[in-house]
């Protein structure tokens, strides 16, 4: 009250002024008591109206806060809510584990990182009616109407204005709402006609103190018009270790006001929020108990309490739950007083209002769990579909309700064959059920339109795509059910079908479903013979098993549609193609499960069958199933004879082999019949009766031999080639020992033009024997030169020395000679072949041939001579006259070791002192070939090396040129 009285003073004195004489300048006349004239005196003293405001400092006060602005806004639990399930459905199941997020940060805080790096007083914004006038505010006092006159007055220390002319009013710790009130009565009574206007010019600054956990503690000059919240973020807030619950303002020593920042973070509230004054002291107590929530709430973080809380206010604290929360497998994990921790679920805590109307206590940790990551009540469409997805699970619902019609389907779809891979409640095991596609869409309601159950999944599978790549995943988690004595529910077909591969097997499928699975079988597989190897469980044991796909084919419900069991392993084969390959590992592990004294349980095929080899034995095989097995007979089979191979064990463990006879013709009847019993055909029962006769067919024991012998005097349809000057040249077909003579007077004979002396006369199997030859004699060469550049025991000397530079050159060369290609030619005398005597008959072979040119004009000369050329045949020249015609020999060429090829593929050698010389005079027939070879002595050290090196070299050189 003492601080308004001034105020109502100078209002009386200001009422109390009489209104009936007006001098000219509007101001009305009144005796003048002693307090008159003190005021007047104090206007004199203030002519202006101005006084100088309190002392403020020159700059204005710089709070060193770090402000951090975060480089991008962090997605919120909503936001990534929605990115986890905007994808695909899936019927996957994740864990959800009890962890919470991997750091929980205080409440609030946060609000402090963005304060403002420097303080400057708020200009411009309105003023409370509420704000308390007080030293160095600043009040624009606007008079108007009959006098029009503005006064900017300054609240002096003793909270006084001096207005001009009428002294000092008493405004000091009035409201500005009392004081506008005031001042706008007072003139208003005192200048008839004139109205006043009073507004707040600058504010006053005011220092406070902050104490307590702050960032930083001290003395501060703020603005009048600041309060808590203000100086806390002007001055760069509240440590982590400071209460945001319970900031105090202490002003003349006593605690006026406490503010609880959560009410304006969690509700935007500020009412507590309090104005500051001059001399206040903010002081921040250390932060009380706090409890810590994660979780499925849309803000994870550690909350502080003020008095008692509950779980539900905790809940509102953090934002609310989130739509995938379950409170009632939440807890709460507490510190018990004797100083462990316990766990406090919500299982029996009733509804969601009981578990929210439990208490919290300091230390908690309040662990909002998710619910089951499942989708229920759903089924799910895959694969070659035009619109795949979830769809809503219905009681009785269908295939035929998710695709309605084949234009459901994309094109490349198969429509042969889908899977519903099903998971079981009970056991959470997955199973796969496959049925046909196109049955189900033509006939609704029916075997193949299977009735779904929730959480099923329904695969449509492309023709393009691999099998077993789309139902990798299936398989894999098949195959992670698997135990020791219950198998993985996978089949692995392999062999002549569309897709190889590992696939999950249906419980109860046989073979057709499982082939419709896997494509079907390839054109030209061969129907009648499959094998599925099956492994005995708990051991390792195998067992095999043979199937007729026709027959399941004919009987898909009877016996032959074999039930197909976990692991099993089939194999379906080409018509007449391989089958050893396929089969190889189940040979192997056939032969090594065979114990001792046991003999494995396999049979072989030999001669003349479309596939011979190893086969694994049958229970019940008999001679004709394994004829059927190895693809029948060839037609160079000797269709009266056969013979089965049996080792025999007496009491001495002593073996013997017997050899039973048997009838192919009538095994090979007896596997045709079966053939045609087994696609329906009648006669099933005479088919029955030959295959059970134990003498032509019996039944086959382990590693016995079955073996078809070839028709005596078989011949294959062979050929000869005639070429060159021949009446009538080409291919001929030759009969078993037809000679040469006698096809070359089918042919007409020898054309007069003929030159039979240099008739060639090629044979394959001659060809294959010289490029052996040739082969062998270039890598004994190259062992050779490896071995005198490297060896250091031979001629070191010599290798050490300058010159062998020179002849590394020439071992060079000789490596980069090109390895000869062998022609297959035989040197024959087409004379003496002609006249057909039996001594000079030359039996022919498939793929002879026989080129007869004409006769040439030329001798040709090669080598080392200085020009290789061929020179004009004359009968009076010599071997030494069509040497000298090329130059003569060069000095790398060795003369005395010069040959000659003859046209007819003979070579004439002039070797040997002592006849060389006569030979070299000797004359030579057209088309020869006089060849003088390299001399090898310039090429190697010792004499020793010489000799073998020359007769390679030189074999090699005549092989590849002559033969």
């Amino acid at each position: 009250m003492s601080a308004v009285t001034p105020g109502i003073a100078a209002l009386t004195v200001l009422a109390s002024i009489p209104a009936t004489t007006l001098a000219n300048d509007g101001y009305i006349g009144y005796v003048e008591t002693l307090g008159d004239r003190q005021q007047r005196a104090y206007r004199v003293a203030a002519p202006d109206g101005q006084d100088q405001p309190l002392s403020t400092p020159a700059d204005a006060l710089t709070v060193p806060v770090q402000v951090t602005v975060p480089a991008e806004v962090a997605e919120s639990r909503i936001e990534s809510l929605g990115q986890d399930r905007s994808g695909p459905l899936s019927l996957n199941e994740t864990q959800q584990d009890q962890v919470l997020e991997e750091s929980l940060e205080l409440f609030g805080y946060d609000i402090f990182q963005r304060a403002p790096s420097t303080f400057s007083p708020v200009e411009g914004m309105p003023v409370p009616v509420s704000y308390r006038i007080g030293p160095g505010d600043h009040l624009v006092v606007q008079l108007f109407g009959k006098r029009n006159v503005e006064y900017n007055l300054v609240v002096t220390r003793d909270g006084d204005i001096l207005v001009p002319e009428y002294g000092p009013v008493a405004v000091g710790g009035l409201t500005f709402d009392e004081t506008e009130r005031l001042i706008t009565e007072g003139f208003e009574r005192r200048a008839i006609g004139v109205r006043a206007v009073v507004t707040m010019g600058q504010l006053r600054t005011i220092q406070i103190r902050l104490t307590g956990d702050v960032l930083q503690p001290g003395i501060y000059t703020v603005g009048g018009l600041s309060t808590l919240v203000d100086a806390l973020l002007t001055t760069g807030g509240v440590r982590s270790t400071g209460s945001l619950r319970d900031i105090q303002l202490i002003r003349d020593g006593r605690r006026v006001a406490r503010l609880d920042l959560y009410d304006l973070l969690l509700v935007g509230s500020s009412g507590d929020d309090t104005y500051l004054q001059h001399n206040d002291t903010i002081f921040v107590p250390p932060i009380g108990p706090v409890v810590y929530v994660g979780g499925e709430v849309q803000r994870p973080a550690i909350y502080e309490l003020r008095g008692s809380t509950t779980v539900g206010e905790i809940i509102d604290m953090a934002g609310g739950l989130l739509a995938t929360a379950s409170l009632q497998v939440s807890h709460i994990e507490r510190i018990q007083t004797r100083g462990y921790r316990t766990l406090i679920d919500f299982v029996n805590a009733g509804g969601d209002a009981q578990v929210r109307a439990l208490p919290v206590a300091n230390g908690d940790v309040l662990r909002v769990l998710p619910l089951e990551d499942q989708l229920e009540d759903v089924v799910l469409l895959s694969g070659q579909v035009e619109r795949p997805g979830g769809y809503q699970f219905r009681e009785g619902m269908r295939v035929s309700d998710l695709l309605v019609s084949a234009a459901a389907l994309l094109p490349g779809a198969d429509v042969n064959v889908y899977l519903i891979q099903r998971e079981n409640p009970a056991t959470l095991r997955k199973t796969t059920h496959y049925r046909n596609l196109l049955t189900a869409l033509e006939q609704p309601g029916g075997e193949h339109d299977m009735i779904l159950q929730p959480r099923d999944e329904v695969i449509v599978f492309d023709l393009a795509k691999a099998r077993a790549d789309v139902l990798a995943d299936i398989v894999r988690g098949l195959e992670l059910q698997a135990t020791a004595t219950r198998p993985a529910q996978v089949v692995s077909v392999r062999g002549a079908v569309r897709y190889e591969g590992r696939l999950p097997l249906e419980t109860s499928a046989g073979l057709l479903e499982v082939f419709a699975l896997a494509g079907g079988a390839l054109p030209g597989a061969d129907r009648h013979y499959g094998v599925v190897a099956r492994t005995r469980h708990p051991g390792r044991e195998i067992e095999i098993h043979s199937f007729s796909l026709a027959a399941a084919e004919v009987a898909p419900r009877g016996e032959a549609n074999l039930r197909v069991q976990p692991g099993d392993r089939l194999y379906l084969f080409e018509e007449g193609g391989e089958r050893n390959a396929l089969l190889e590992k189940e040979i192997e592990r056939l032969r090594a499960q065979a114990l001792f004294g046991e003999d494995a349980l396999v049979v072989r095929t030999l001669g003349e069958v479309r596939v011979d080899g190893v086969y694994p034995l049958v229970d019940g095989m008999r001679a004709s199933d394994l004829l059927c097995a190895s693809g029948g007979l060839t037609r160079r089979a000797f269709g009266l004879n056969a013979e089965l191979s049996r080792i025999q064990h007496d009491a001495a463990d002593d073996n013997r082999t017997l050899h039973l006879p048997l009838d192919s013709a009538d095994l090979l009847a007896i596997c045709e019949l079966g053939k045609r019993a087994a696609e329906g055909a009648p006669g099933a029962e005479a088919f029955l009766a030959r295959y059970t006769d134990d003498l032509a067919n019996p039944v086959l024991n382990p590693m016995d031999q079955l073996s078809f012998s070839e028709k005596p005097g078989w011949v294959e349809q062979a050929t000869v080639t005639l070429e060159g000057e021949i009446r009538r040249p080409g291919v001929y077909a030759i009969d078993r020992g037809e000679s040469l003579c006698q096809v070359l007077q089918r042919a007409g004979g020898l054309t007069l033009d003929a030159y039979a002396f240099g008739a060639e006369f090629s044979r394959e199997s001659v060809r294959t024997m010289q490029q052996q030859t040739i082969d062998e004699l270039h890598e004994q060469l190259d062992d050779l030169m490896v071995d005198l550049s490297l060896s250091h025991s031979f001629n070191n000397d010599e290798k050490s020395s300058p010159e062998w530079s020179g002849k590394q050159d020439y071992l060079r060369a000789i490596q980069q000679l090109e390895r000869a290609e062998a022609t297959g030619r035989m040197v024959v005398n087409l004379d003496k072949v002609r006249a057909c005597k039996a001594q000079d008959a030359l039996v022919l072979e498939d793929g002879d041939s026989l080129s007869v040119p004409r006769r040439p004009n030329f001798v040709q000369v090669a080598g080392q001579v200085y020009v290789p050329t061929s020179h004009l045949f004359s009968e009076d020249r010599s071997i030494k006259d069509y040497i000298e015609l090329s130059g003569g020999s060069t000095v790398l060429g060795k003369l005395k070791h010069a040959y000659v090829i003859q046209a007819n593929g003979e070579v004439l050698n002039l070797q040997g002192r002592r006849v060389s010389s006569r030979i070299a005079r000797k004359t030579v027939q057209p088309g020869s070939r006089i060849y003088v070879p390299l001399n090898v002595d310039r090429m190697n050290g010792t004499e020793k090396a010489q000799t073998w090196v020359q007769t390679l070299v030189n074999s090699a050189i005549l092989a590849g040129i002559v033969l």
